[in-house]
């Protein structure tokens, strides 16, 4: 549970180093809160919905974990607070690219998915 934590506060504040420079500070913003949230109101997005909702190529931003149920045919470029295992492995196996979330916010066409 603490290294979950640590994580949490790595990641917000990369999130929140990225604010000062970013052209969306109320994006970032909405991202930081998201993310603070209690683990377990924390957003959870499956596979199988970023498979449905993502276009190849897009960078996809998740405030919360990414769970490896379904599958994902679709090359993404993602950064999530957590992934599950399942997930990583899936993700790999499609050619995704998992990086970090300073390189998703310098890319304007980056998008948030719940």
């Amino acid at each position: 549970m603490a290294i979950e934590k640590s994580n949490l506060k790595a990641w917000i504040r990369s999130v929140e180093g990225a604010r000062a420079g970013s052209r969306n500070p109320k994006l970032i913003s909405y991202i930081i809160k998201l993310a603070s949230r209690p683990k377990r109101s924390r957003p959870s997005v499956n596979l199988s919905k970023l498979d449905r909702l993502a276009k190849e190529n897009e960078s996809i931003i998740v405030p919360g974990k990414v769970l490896g149920s379904g599958t994902i045919s679709k090359k993404i470029n993602i950064a999530a607070v957590d992934f599950s295992e399942g997930a990583i492995g899936k993700l790999n196996g499609a050619k995704c690219n998992i990086v970090s979330i300073e390189e998703l916010l310098a890319d304007k066409s980056s998008r948030i998915i719940i």
